[in-house]
């Protein structure tokens, strides 16, 4: 029996789930643009570090890029027209469970840099930068390329709502599982690969893309909040709404603060725990994800 052939039918099965593997080439093609909508570009992108803080001297070790054409009005994924992806020596000894995790060992990074022309070439025309995980790739990325400080940023583990449609984990691999996929290892570009198939995946129940829910995310602005002031007896009312704690550093002092779509909302909350001034700092696509020390500053 051809393997398409006993796939099928395992599929037809209901004690069977059948994964493809992931297998998106450097000129992939998506679908066609049979109407002629227009077209815009973005970057998915995914960084491997020798840890969790760039502030702390962690570096970037692996990066990759998939620069895609994509329908501004229906949100749909046409084509790859650019790729980067490249090794970095930190200039320090990678840590074991890094190696373990990536695969990547101090001799494959050796004397190896990222070229900046080439990420240049790759980012090209592109108006949104997507991650699995802005909030920890934007950093390091601004500090390895500045230019990322002026680009816009969606995030697929923030603004797609995995768990309302009933996917009860938001890591990168239960959701290839969820929707029949599959990739090797834990590189770059694997994940890059992986992230990218799943933009080009059907909302459950419906059939419009995964895509077009960041995209509609990615345009409306948030607010991040920062309860200035807010007494320590009125904290546990913050904290009990996800109010979350901001250690304090050389921009912003010690305070619980929240990120909102609901600017109003949040202060008229504030003003009833007797917190008359809080710091609020409006987000686009271009703010989010960027740290506090980095907007304020």
């Amino acid at each position: 029996m051809e393997l398409a052939a006993a796939a099928a039918l395992l599929e037809d099965h209901p004690d069977y789930r059948v994964l493809r593997r992931v297998n998106i080439g450097d000129e992939h093609v998506f679908a066609q643009n049979t109407s002629g909508e227009p077209c815009s570009l973005l970057a998915v992108i995914d960084t491997e570090t020798t840890g969790f803080n760039h502030e702390a001297g962690d570096r970037i070790i692996d990066i990759a890029i998939a620069t895609c054409e994509y329908g501004r009005e229906t949100g749909n994924l046409y084509r790859v027209v650019a790729r980067y992806e490249g090794l970095e020596d930190p200039e320090q000894s990678i840590p074991q469970e890094i190696v373990a995790l990536t695969g990547i060992t101090d001799d494959m990074v050796r004397g190896q840099r990222i070229d900046d022309a080439g990420i240049a070439r790759a980012l090209q025309g592109v108006g949104l930068v997507v991650c699995h995980n802005s909030g920890f790739d934007r950093p390091f990325l601004e500090a390895r390329y500045p230019a990322f400080k002026d680009m816009f940023f969606g995030c697929t583990f923030n603004e797609v709502p995995w768990r309302a449609w009933g996917i009860s984990s938001s890591k990168l691999d239960y959701l290839g599982f969820t929707f029949g996929l599959f990739h090797a290892g834990h590189r770059a570009r694997a994940d890059v690969d992986m992230l990218t198939a799943l933009l080009d995946q059907r909302v459950p129940g419906s059939d419009r893309s995964v895509l077009s829910t960041l995209l509609a995310s990615a345009r409306v602005p948030s607010w991040r909040i920062y309860a200035l002031g807010l007494s320590f007896d009125n904290s546990v009312y913050a904290k009990a709404r996800g109010y979350r704690w901001h250690k304090g550093d050389a921009s912003i002092p010690k305070s619980w603060w929240i990120e909102t779509q609901s600017e109003g909302e949040e202060k008229k909350f504030l003003e009833q725990l007797g917190c008359v001034n809080p710091l609020v700092l409006k987000l686009t696509a271009r703010e989010r994800y960027r740290t506090t020390a980095a907007m304020v500053g």
